[in-house]
Formats: structure tokens, sequence, C-alpha cells
């Protein structure tokens, strides 16, 4: 096996799952899910690009994913609504999560997208908002607005709780 290849099934083993969690939340379909990470995959054996550090890797990846996502959503047109509860078999990030967590998740499940993303990001996946800004390509005040409003919205349709901490 080429060394280009041994690298792609070690960023595969390495990254797929997260990455899987984040397109699905965005998606909200399997198939579509794989689509993209498929796609992610490819741009990245394709473009072979050098990477100052693991992070570096990591990040690029997720907003070469979200992007994607974000094409699918724009090109097709097609918002898939299924409720995560008729999903939650083939979501793994539920196993273990209590009443409570689940119906959190099932909330954020209903963000759109932008909102979605730096939630999924900053609190799930555990990146500062200046981080979240970078792979975003935005600004930590843009990211600090929409943890904001996500929070807002959650906090409404949370039995008028604060879902998450300021």
């Amino acid at each position: 096996m080429k060394s280009k290849d041994v690298d792609l099934e070690s960023v595969i083993d390495r990254y797929s799952d997260m990455l899987y969690k984040i397109c699905f939340l965005i998606l909200k379909n399997e198939q579509d899910t794989k689509d993209v990470l498929q796609e992610t995959f490819l741009i990245y054996y394709t473009k072979q690009p050098e990477f100052e550090s693991e992070e570096h890797k990591k990040a690029w990846l997720i907003k070469v994913s979200q992007n994607k996502c974000k094409e699918f959503l724009r090109f097709h047109k097609r918002h898939v609504n299924i409720s995560l509860e008729d999903m939650e078999e083939t979501l793994v990030i539920t196993d273990g999560l209590s009443g409570s967590d689940r119906e959190i998740l099932s909330l954020v499940w209903d963000l759109d997208y932008k909102l979605k993303s730096v939630v999924i990001l900053f609190y799930i996946e555990g990146y500062t908002v200046k981080e979240v800004a970078e792979i975003l390509h935005t600004t930590p005040s843009a990211v600090k607005k929409r943890l904001q409003r996500a929070r807002e919205k959650l906090s409404v349709k949370y039995k008028g709780e604060v879902v998450y901490g300021k």
C-alpha cells in the first residue's frame, strides 16, 4: 500500500466517527451524511494538504465536511424532516444519555444550520470560541452571538430553563 493510502486510512479511522456525528446532526439523514463524508475524504486524498498540526488537520476536515453539508442543503433544496427519535438507533451519540440530555439533543437537532454548527463545535466537540471562529471562517463575536441566540432558542423551548450556561 502506498503511503498516501495509509495516511488516508489512518485519517478515516481517527476522524470518521466525529465527522459523522457532526454531519448527521446537520443533515439528519444517514445516506446523505455518508455521501458528505466520502466527498470530504476524497478531497483530503486528492488535495493532500499540508497541516501545521493534528488540530489543524482536524479543523480542516470539520470545515470541509460542514461546507459539503451546506452545499448539499443549498443545492438539493431538500430539508429532511426526521425526528431524532426515529433515527436514534443509528446515532451512537444517544447511547447512555439521560432523558433530559436526549431532550436537549432533540432541541439542538432542530436548530438552524448556523446555530447548530457553533453549538456542536463549542459544546459537543469542546472548541473555544476563537477556534470555532477559525473553523467556520467567521469572527469570535459572530460565534458568541450565535451561541447567545442558540441558548435563547434552547432556553425558550426547554421548559423556560437555561440549557447551557453562558
